[in-house]
């Protein structure tokens, strides 16, 4: 239930900017409605649905690293499914991303050898 209501609520807000600064045209909207539709219901709708309802019963801590992940699994989908290439740069970013989420799951007595 609550993510219909952030579903209607972020689709309200965002449709007053849209209104003030694009200008869209019905024949603009029908002729992309099919990409609207898909990015409004599989992503917002499904994704997000199936995200909260994953996370009813994962531990905040495993959910919090793996959603941290998020931009490294979009880059890697991106570069396995649309053929995308990553520079050097984009590597490096991905694998810092990953070491630190790594890094953050050891116990800090192993680190600091706190007593």
């Amino acid at each position: 239930m609550i993510s219909c209501v952030q579903f209607f609520t972020a689709g309200v807000i965002a449709s007053v900017p849209m209104l003030l600064f694009d200008h869209p045209t019905w024949s603009a909207i029908v002729a992309a409605a099919a990409p609207i539709l898909y990015a409004g219901v599989m992503s917002c709708g499904v994704g997000y649905t199936l995200q909260v309802v994953a996370q009813n019963g994962v531990d905040p801590t495993v959910a919090s690293l793996l959603l941290s992940l998020e931009s490294v699994f979009s880059v890697l989908a991106g570069w396995i499914i649309l053929g995308q290439k990553l520079s050097g740069r984009e590597l490096f970013g991905c694998v810092l991303v990953f070491a630190a989420v790594l890094l953050v799951q050891i116990p800090t007595e192993k680190l600091f050898k706190v007593k």
